[in-house]
Order: structure tokens, then C-alpha cells, then sequence
């Protein structure tokens, strides 16, 4: 292009071409802020699940810490609680009698350790034992009130320590 015909009229098709350039390159910068700003929201969501799984992950590792934690005092009181089980099974009620009489003397040691790992399963624990301990304190016992009375301990003992 020479100067003559920048000032001729040819210049309508110069300015309407650096126009659409323009209009273009407008475009073309909205379009990738655009896409910028989808990346970001994305990003967001990212660190959002990445802290959701962290925050997960710490969860399970403070379970199966106090799971472990509580094993030891847990254990021997449900090993107590399946030998009673086993005897009662067996209609050994005499048997099953002596066996959880040892129950109170176990579960003064155990109960001090489980309290308060348990958090807010302890009430009902607690309320098991007690039902336990009467059970088998009274007269003469039934083989469904034992096994009521047993299972309604071993079950919330069991799942406790994740058995």
C-alpha cells in the first residue's frame, strides 16, 4: 500500500478489516477469560474434594487409632461375654452364672479405659453392662434373658473395636 491509497478510498476496507481484527481479537480474549475463569472454578472443586478426602483419610486413621487403642481392654471382656454365650448355649446356666459373675470385677478394669474412646456409644455400653451385672446378679436366669443381656453388650463392645 503506497500513501496515495491510504488516501483514496480504499481506506473503508483497511479500517473495516482492522475493525473485524479487532472485534476478533475481542472475541478471542472473552472466549479465554472465559476459559480461565472455568479453570478456576475447576481448580476450586479440585482442592475442594482434595480436602474432603484428607479431611476422610483422618477420619478413618483416628477410628482404627482408637480402635486399636481400645482393643486391648475390649477384648478380653467380649472373650468373657462368648464364654458366657457358649454356656448358656449349651444350657449350662450354672456355668454361665459363674462365668460372667467374673463380668463385674473385668468390666471396673476395662470400663475406665473404654469411656472415653467410646464418645457418645458410651451411655449405651454402660447402660449393657449394668443390665449384665443384674441379669446375673438375680435369682434364677433364663436362657433368653442371659442371652439378651450378653448380646446386648457384645454388640455395641464389638462394633466399637470394629469386629
Amino acid at each position: 500500500m503506497t500513501a496515495d491509497s491510504l488516501n483514496s478510498a480504499d481506506t473503508k476496507p483497511t479500517v473495516m478489516t482492522r475493525f473485524t481484527h479487532l472485534l476478533r481479537g475481542g472475541f478471542v480474549l472473552a472466549m479465554a477469560g472465559s476459559l480461565a475463569l472455568a479453570g478456576c472454578n475447576s481448580t476450586e472443586e479440585g482442592v475442594k474434594e482434595a480436602a474432603s478426602g484428607v479431611g476422610d483419610a483422618a477420619k478413618s486413621a483416628a477410628t482404627a487409632t482408637g480402635q486399636a487403642a481400645l482393643a486391648p481392654a475390649v477384648n478380653p471382656v467380649l472373650d468373657l461375654l462368648k464364654k458366657g454365650q457358649a454356656e448358656v448355649a449349651t444350657g449350662n446356666m450354672g456355668a454361665a452364672a459363674a462365668t460372667i459373675g467374673g463380668f463385674k470385677g473385668l468390666w471396673e478394669k476395662a470400663g475406665p479405659v473404654i469411656q472415653p474412646l467410646a464418645g457418645d456409644k458410651w451411655p449405651a455400653i454402660e447402660t449393657a453392662a449394668n443390665m449384665l451385672i443384674s441379669t446375673f446378679a438375680g435369682g434364677t436366669l433364663s436362657a433368653a434373658d442371659a442371652t439378651s443381656a450378653i448380646s446386648g453388650l457384645t454388640g455395641p463392645l464389638a462394633a466399637l473395636i470394629g469386629k
